[in-house]
Parts: structure tokens; sequence; C-alpha cells
């Protein structure tokens, strides 16, 4: 190509190893507006010079993350794939607009990112910004058009799409770890049993979350994404991931939240739980009881204890509230306050609350309901809200269509969050990769999630994604424990997180 040849000069200062690093960096820019080393890429709009920075500068949300070009609020963006860009381009006929050009060199190329000025010399519309690149950024960006489109992403060929998942497989979470793996195999052997996906079959590949590198080796295995999955993962995983730009789907974790990046989680985060709760005792709140008296936080003193009462305080001083009162014990004091929120293991509630009755002391608590087991049934009684995200409406009808699938499969009923979790896991990524096309990337799967609206996944309320919204449900309903059979009954209405 005319392209490739005259782009090997961007390299020219490197070695040859050195050429897929620039590659890999310069892919951060074009996909995400930045550079790798943190720097948001910044482009200049129209005569005006509106500056654009970031991820809303990113060449693939005009070009597409192939660079196959799209049609854009009715404005043509071209392809800049290299077999496009390598080419002259003559006009078609009854063209009324010089269109022609010559092919693109390394010159020209970069005179058109910075300058706005095609191959032929005349000036590009305004809807493409002149970006403002220093010499390494230009390097990089240079090296990963030369490839852009070429090859597909690990985990592609014409015949398969492979997935994986980390999950417990060994060690007291076995069984959960197996049946997360049973849905997800299940859910894609319906698929494939239809033709697949673009008559690509689904293969799942599976690590276990014990072993050591789980995720690299995963990784070394080829695979186009993560699906149901990890459920833990060390900060070298999370930085393994983020630099293969793998996307990791609805992980079985309680670390979600939203922001830019690879990784769609289900529902918030336990820590977001508490925001949500202090944002309903605010609206709710109408004799000002909050401003006059502290919340108190009863929380471990571990990760994610501080990680509930830090969100906690922050969301009571956005507020203008008092900061609560945190401990990881019930604190003195003969006043009750307005509330407790409460995170930790579940005898640790069942403690409090039997703290609480030997003060004589009525107080609501509001607690994650992941800790909403067998053994806090009995005492949770009237006093406690458990927070429940996948809200208790149409909940039935949802447990109908995950007993009927799992006996499709002859799978038999067991920890029904998780099973549900997988089962949307594996819904979710089958429309985005069916509404990505044939020659899906990793990151045109990430814009398709993105653009997600309203999807029924039939066992969850509708998820929502968005470009700075990787929180598929956005909140959560208050439910209480009947302490005879154990069934939930609504405590609220359905409580949506503010931002």
């Amino acid at each position: 190509m005319v392209l490739g040849l005259g782009m090997l000069g961007a390299c020219r200062k490197e070695t040859a190893s050195s050429v897929p690093e620039l590659a890999r960096r310069g892919r951060s820019l074009f996909l995400r507006g930045e550079s790798a080393r943190g720097e948001p890429l910044v482009g200049r709009l129209g005569p005006e010079r509106i500056e654009l920075s970031g991820h809303v500068a990113a060449c693939a949300r005009c070009h597409g993350a192939s660079g196959r070009g799209s049609l854009e609020g009715g404005v043509e963006v071209p392809d800049i794939r290299p077999g496009a860009l390598g080419h002259v381009r003559v006009n078609a006929v009854g063209t009324v607009d010089d269109r022609s050009r010559p092919a693109y060199g390394r010159t020209t190329l970069l005179r058109a990112i910075t300058e706005g000025v095609s191959a032929s010399g005349r000036k590009l519309g305004v809807a493409m910004p002149r970006y403002e690149l220093g010499e390494v950024e230009r390097e990089e960006l240079l090296a990963y058009l030369k490839q852009l489109g070429e090859a597909p992403d690990p985990g592609l060929s014409p015949t398969t799409l492979t997935l994986g998942a980390i999950l417990p497989l060994s060690g007291e979470r076995e069984a959960l770890g197996r049946e997360v793996e049973s849905v997800l195999r299940a859910a894609f052997a319906e698929v494939n049993a239809e033709g697949g996906v673009f008559r690509r079959r689904l293969d799942l590949v599976v690590e276990d979350e014990t072993a050591p590198e789980a995720t690299a080796k995963l990784l070394e295995r080829g695979v186009f994404a993560l699906v149901g999955g990890p459920s833990t993962t060390s900060s070298a995983s999370e930085a393994l991931l983020r630099h293969e730009d793998i996307p990791v789907l609805l992980p079985l974790t309680s670390s979600g939240g939203d922001g830019e990046g690879a990784r769609f989680f289900l529902y918030p985060e336990e820590s977001q739980q508490a925001r949500l709760v202090v944002q309903h005792l605010a609206r709710t709140d109408e004799e000002n009881v909050l401003r006059r008296h502290p919340l108190w936080v009863v929380r471990p003193e571990d990760e994610s204890g501080r990680a509930w009462a830090r969100a906690a305080r922050e969301e009571a001083l956005r507020r203008e509230l008092p900061a609560p009162v945190e401990s990881s014990a019930l604190p003195g004091g003969s006043e009750p306050p307005p509330a407790i929120l409460y995170t930790g293991p579940a005898s640790g509630l069942n403690e409090l609350l039997q703290q609480l009755e030997a003060r004589g002391l009525e107080v609501p608590v509001f607690a994650p309901a992941s800790i909403a087991g067998s053994s806090t049934v009995a005492v949770a009684g009237r006093h406690v809200r458990f927070i429940y995200p996948p809200g208790l409406d149409g909940d039935e009808e949802r447990r109908q269509v995950l007993s009927t699938f799992l006996g499709r499969h002859g799978l038999r009923p067991g920890h029904e969050a998780l099973q549900r979790h997988a089962y949307a896991a594996a819904r979710v990524l089958v429309d985005a990769l069916r509404r990505a096309g044939s020659d899906v990337t990793r990151a045109e799967l990430v814009q398709v999630l993105e653009s997600m609206r309203d999807f029924d996944t039939g066992v969850t309320p509708p998820v929502t994604f968005g470009v700075d919204r990787r929180l598929g449900v956005r909140g959560a309903q208050l439910v209480r424990v009947e302490p005879v059979g154990g069934q939930l009954q609504a405590a609220s209405p359905w409580i949506p997180l503010s931002p």
C-alpha cells in the first residue's frame, strides 16, 4: 500500500521491536482520546476553534473504531484505513464537487490531521478537528493508523468468537463459580444452536481466579472479551485489561461505577448504594431531622467498609448535612440517630441489631441485600431495610424466565442472584455482538454497548449504558425480609441513583 510504505517513515527513529508499542500507544489516542501518559487529546473545531478534549475528541467517535467511516449528522465521515487513504481517489461519474485527491503519505496525512488540509491541498470540512499533537503523539498516532483495521482482534476468526471468564473454580466458592460457568455455557449453546453470531460459534474459556496470573493466562489463550467475570481482580490484572483494551461485561463484583473504559457493570457498587440511601433519606426528610442529627455509619475496618463510609460522608456533605458518625461498632450515646447505614458481614448486622434491642433504640438500619441471608432473617424484622438493586417490580416474571432457562438445560436452581447475573451478562453480550456487525472489533463492541438503551435481559430491570455511563441499572429498591418464609416486601418505591 502506498500509505503503508509512506508511513514507515513515522517509525524511522524507532527500532523494529518498538513499532508495536508505538501503535499500542497510538490506539489509546485514536480510541479513547487519551495518550498512554494520561494526557487528553485536544482538537480545535471550526473557525471559532472550539476546543474538544479527551474522549469527545477521539478519532473513533466519528470515523468508527475500525476507521471505516460513517454518516454523522448528515455529514459523510470518510474511510481512513490504509487501503482507502493509500490510493488515489477520482471523481465518480456525475459528481458535481471535485473530490479527487492523490494518495496520502506521511507529510500530507499529518497536515490533514493537524491543519485540516487534504492531500489535494483543499481544506477539509469544519467537522474535522484540527489536532494539537506533539512530536511523540504524532509518531504514535501514525503508527496506529498504519495498521488500522488490517488485523482482527484476538479471539476472532471467521468461524469462532472466543470469550473468557475468570471464576472461582476451587476453594470454598467453587460451587458458585461452577453455577455461573454452567449458565454462561448454556446461554451460548442456545445461540450456537441457532447458527451463532454471524455464523461464528461462541466459545467460552475459563480460568480459576485463584490461579497465579489468571488474567494473563486467559489473554494468552486469545479471548475477544470477558463476560460475567472476573469476580475479583488485582491491580496488576486491572492494568493488563486496560493495557489490552479488553471489554469486560457485567463482572461478578460489587466494585462497579461510572466512567470511561471498557468495563460495564450491571448494578451500583455497594458504596454507591450508600449514596443512594443518603439521597433517599434527604428527599423524604420533610422535618429536616437530618440537618440537626447526623446519620451513623457502622462498617468494618477494611477497604470496602471505608469506601462505604466515604460515599455516605461525601453525599451527606454534598447535601449540606452533618457528616455521619463513623464507627466499626455501635457508637455510644443515648440519643438515637435518624438512621444507621451498615455494611459488613451478616454476623455483624446480627450483633448490631442485638445491641440496639438491648439499649432500647428504635432505629431504622439500611444494609446491602447481599448480606440478607438466612442467618439475618430471624433478627432483621421490621427495622432493617435492605438495598435491592434488581427491585421487586416484575421480579416474579424474571424468576420464571430464569427457571424456564435452567429447566431447558437441565440445570439446578442455585444462587439465584449469580445465575441471573450470568444470564444477563450473556444476553447483553450477544445483543451487542449482533448489533456491532460481522466485522466487529473490541472498540466497536464498546461503542455499541455505549448506545444500549433499555435493553430487556429478561431477568433484570432494563439495562442502559452511555459514553460516561457504565452502570446498566442506576438505582435500587428498599425491601424488608419477612421473618416467616423470608419473602421480600417493598419498603420503598424504585429509587433512582442521582449522579
